[in-house]
């Protein structure tokens, strides 16, 4: 008999985030991910596909103070959502 894996709860938020950098960070932070992984959107796709802890229910608050990187923000939540779309292993959910 296979044990159910338990589902965990992630919150991660971009609203004190002012570099595109501090968007990455805290996304290795809130989703565990090790040292090495790249801060792109090709980096997070190899993450949310095969690097993290799955099953994982995403809550991310992506409304940030910061014009200059909400659009970068946006593209990280598409990629979060095209994962949870293909991959079935994670659901991403956003909040304001």
């Amino acid at each position: 008999m296979q044990e159910e894996l338990s589902v965990k709860k992630i919150e991660v938020d971009f609203s004190k985030c002012r570099y595109i950098g501090e968007l990455y960070l805290e996304l290795k932070k809130k989703l565990e991910l090790p040292d090495w992984c790249g801060e792109n959107l090709d980096a997070l796709w190899d993450a949310l596909t095969g690097i993290m802890y799955t099953p994982a229910e995403i809550s991310i608050k992506k409304t940030t103070a910061w014009k200059e990187i909400q659009e970068h923000a946006n593209s990280i939540v598409d990629t979060m959502h095209e994962a949870e779309t293909l991959y079935h292993e994670i659901s991403v959910t956003v909040v304001d």
